[in-house]
Order: structure tokens, then sequence, then C-alpha cells
């Protein structure tokens, strides 16, 4: 599975007061629900702005960095090779994880047994966080002794407080990746650290259904993994409606469901969610730029544009222009139209893509659509060019 099961460290974000879950100011809250929200709305600058304002207004508390250090982690797993292009954005996400396990130390010590939870929960996930960034350097002692450690401290979590139903998202993450993971299952074999795939799905899960905060963002990491691993299209559906019902505002979420309905068959509703993507697109397009490479790119990284999801993506484009052909002309179909050009540039059918762009250039404008179909008609937009594109596109937040 590509999604990391840091990719929703904001699941480390506390929960309001309440018994067996973690504590926080009505301010700290408040940024936190903040920064959740900006990050499922794909606008990654305020995302980490909130999480900066909890950092100023708690200095030591230490969610406030693993909020930070697991905004930055989600934006460069849905943006393949964000650490390469912006190394400030990993300077600061290894900070955080260093300030994390600091601050957490303080309050793994502290006589207040709730606190204590705390301090093991966000140092257990802090760890887990470097332990899942050493599998990808590939250094393998270093991931064994954090996952490890990790293991342990989120084990002494539920053992002070077994209704901490947040911890069960990484506790199930680690299962999950352990039995699974070519890395981990590696770990395994040469340390004896092995994981439960089904024990794994039934702790997130758990999450899901019991969790304060750590709940949308269990439902989240189990519809990725139905999505990339499990190919469980129905019930990554049920998981996306839940959450397009706490972000309202998520393209992200509009587009998943909208990529599901198709491959389950359901035809009108994929297309309805389309005309939705598309609105918000339309209110700004400017705005909406930066999204794009998230959209794209998001579910499959450094596959990004392979040839079967390209197919794919062309099987719904040519529904979508047979489905408004009798409709008037409007952006909506610019859009169709400039898509399935570059859909079949990159298949390497240029003759079929050039005849695309042309017909955007008679069609109401959507942002730029017509400045991108005359560079597409100068000079091919396959993979690499479209990719050069949305990287750039994604910088401009």
């Amino acid at each position: 599975m590509r999604t990391s099961w840091l990719v929703l460290l904001l699941a480390l974000a506390p929960a309001p007061a309440r018994a067996g879950g973690a504590r926080t100011s009505p301010a700290a809250e408040a940024q936190l629900d903040e920064g959740i929200t900006a990050l499922y709305s794909l606008d990654y600058a305020k995302a980490r702005r909130a999480s900066r304002k909890l950092i100023e207004l708690e200095p030591d508390n230490p969610f406030g960095y693993l909020f930070e250090a697991g905004a930055i982690w989600w934006q460069a797993s849905q943006e393949f090779g964000l650490f390469k292009d912006t190394p400030t954005l990993q300077g600061l996400f290894e900070q955080d994880i260093e300030a994390g396990v600091r601050k957490a130390e303080a309050y793994i010590d502290s006589k207040d047994k709730q606190t204590r939870a705390d301090g093991y929960f966000v140092s257990g996930m802090t760890l887990g966080t470097r332990g899942q960034w050493n599998l990808m350097k590939g250094r393998w002692l270093d991931a064994y002794f954090d996952g490890k450690k990790a293991m342990k401290h989120l084990k002494k979590c539920v053992k002070l407080d077994d209704e901490y139903e947040d911890v069960y998202l990484g506790l199930g993450v680690f299962d999950y990746q352990a039995a699974h993971l070519s890395g981990i299952a590696k770990l395994g074999v040469l340390f004896g650290m092995r994981g439960d795939e089904k024990r794994g799905l039934e702790r997130i899960q758990r999450a899901v259904d019991k969790a304060g905060f750590a709940r949308r963002q269990a439902a989240q990491m189990l519809t990725s993994i139905y999505l990339i691993d499990l190919h469980d299209d129905a019930r990554a559906l049920t998981l996306l409606q839940g959450l397009r019902k706490d972000f309202p505002g998520s393209p992200y979420f509009v587009f998943l469901e909208a990529m599901v309905r198709h491959r389950l068959g359901d035809w009108d509703g994929s297309l309805t969610l389309g005309r939705e993507l598309h609105k918000t697109i339309a209110a700004d397009p400017k705005a909406f730029r930066p999204k794009w490479l998230t959209l794209v790119c998001g579910l499959s990284g450094a596959e990004c544009l392979a040839k079967k999801d390209m197919e794919r993506t062309l099987v719904w484009l040519d529904h979508a222009l047979d489905a408004t052909a009798k409709e008037k002309s409007d952006t909506f179909k610019a859009l169709l139209h400039l898509l399935r050009g570059q859909t079949l540039d990159v298949l390497w059918r240029r003759d079929e893509a050039v005849k695309e762009y042309q017909k955007v250039e008679f069609l109401p404008p959507l942002g730029e659509s017509r400045e991108i179909a005359r560079a597409c008609l100068a000079a091919p937009c396959d993979r690499e060019a479209v990719l050069k594109r949305l990287r750039s596109m994604s910088k401009e937040d």
C-alpha cells in the first residue's frame, strides 16, 4: 500500500476533554478543527498556519508539533516528490518530530494519569512517524527500534486508559502495515516483529466507530486501504459518504466518491459529483490550481498517470461528454474536452488529442483552459509535460 500509516497523523490531534481522550483548550480545539478542514479542502498552507498557531498558543503541548508534522506528511503523501522539491518542508517535518518526542516526555513524567496517557499516545505516534521515515530511507534497523518502542508506548496508553479509543488508529495501522507492507514485513523476518492484517483492519474500524477526533482520520485511512489495497469500492463508498458529511467543502472527497461510483457502475451519480466538482473549480479557477496535483496523483503516487488509470479516465470522460452532448456549451464541456485531450496525449493518441484541444478554443473558457489547450497543441501534453505542469501549479499556495 502506498499510503503511509502516518498519512493520517492528524489523528494525533487531541479530542475535546472527555473520558479516555486527550484534553485541549477551546482555543487549541478551534485551531485543530480549522486545520483538518483546510487539509481536506487541499489548502495545505492554511492547514500549516492553523497548526503553527496551535504551537504558538501552547508551545509545551506535544500534540501541536504532531499536528503540524501530520499535515506536512499528508501533503507529501498526496504530492509525491514534495520533500525533494521543497526541502524546507522536510526540515520543518523533522523539527516537529523531534519537538514532539521531547515535549511528550514531560507528559509521561506527570503524576496525572490522564496526562501520562496523552504522553504515551503522542510519543508512540511520534516514534512511529520517525520509524516510517526511516523505512522510506531504507534504515531498517532504526525503523525497527522506533516501531518497537512506538507500539510499547501505545500499549501503555491503553493500559492507563482502556477507553482511549483514538489509540486504536495507531495500533491498527501498525498491525495492518506490519502484515501487509513488504518493507515492514522484512523487519518481521529479521526481528520477529509481525503484524495481523485482520486485527489491524478491525482496530482501525474501531477508531472509526468509537474514537473522538481520530474518527474522521481513521475513516480516511480505511478508505485508502479499501481503494488502494483491497479494491473494495462498496465499503470505500460507505466511508466516503460519511466523510463528505463531515467535510462538505472538501473537493478531495467529492472527487473520490465520483471515482468510486463510476467503478461501481453508478454513472449518473458519478457525473452529478463531477458537475459538483466543476462548480467548485469554476467559482475560483486560480485558487483551485494548487489542488489539481492531489486530485490527479493522490492515490497513485509515483505511478501517477499510468496507462491503466488513463484508460479508466477516458471511459468516464466519454460517458460525461455523451451525457452532455445536447446541452448548451459551457465551461464544464471545456473542462471535459481539455481533460480528454490530455488523457489521449498521455496514451500516445496524438491525432485524437489535437481534435479535443481544438474544440476547447470555441467553448467558454474555464480559467486558463484555452491557454493550456493552445500549449498542448503546440507540443504534446504527454505524461512528463502534464506532471510538470501539475507540480508547478501545486507550488502556488
